[in-house]
């Protein structure tokens, strides 16, 4: 059975994400929010083209400071959908990696040391939209997951060719696709 899916360009960054996240969940209804992207690894053994479901995202962003009045908040995606998107990937033989991620306000930076606690914490990769994802799907208690390809590699400076990118990302548009099918039939 075949239920219908909207999918929806979200801008790049933590500001553009969280207005249309807001706009999908309080003027649509939205329930269940997948984003599919590209994130830069940070961890030296994973490959290009890795689908990585993020669990949680630390962030440099001032967003959350700012709505938990300085409180330290940690934002997480919903277990089930989570659940769902590694059983999909597990049954169509597409390996996934599942990790906490870093949400960033900057997309060049020129500090070669930045991520090092990252790196020494077991984050994955860098992005720059799914702290806000998990933290409005939260307060609006709707299910919200971040399904991510590396593109790059940020210590070793691999990056993806254009027919890599081609390829190889299809693969979490599959998982995606998938969970967002399960959660609506409930299987």
């Amino acid at each position: 059975m075949r239920l219908p899916i909207s999918i929806q360009g979200t801008g790049m960054g933590i500001p553009s994400i969280s207005i249309y996240v807001h706009e999908l969940i309080k003027e649509y209804g939205v329930k269940n929010l997948i984003r599919v992207g590209t994130c830069g690894c940070i961890q030296k053994n994973m490959d290009l083209g890795q689908v990585l479901l993020a669990i949680s995202a630390c962030t440099d962003s001032t967003t959350n400071n700012i709505t938990f009045n300085g409180l330290q908040y940690a934002p997480t995606a919903n277990y089930l959908l989570l659940t769902k998107a590694y059983q999909a990937a597990e049954s169509m033989g597409i390996s996934c990696v599942v990790g906490n991620i870093y949400s960033t306000d900057l997309f060049y930076l020129d500090d070669p040391d930045r991520y090092q606690a990252c790196i020494e914490h077991g984050v994955l990769a860098v992005d720059m939209e799914t702290s806000a994802l998990y933290t409005l799907a939260a307060r609006s208690q709707v299910n919200a997951l971040s399904i991510l390809t590396v593109s790059d590699n940020i210590i070793t400076g691999a990056l993806s060719t254009a027919r890599e990118r081609q390829e190889k990302f299809i693969n979490m548009m599959k998982v995606a696709l998938e969970a967002a099918q399960s959660m609506k039939t409930g299987n």
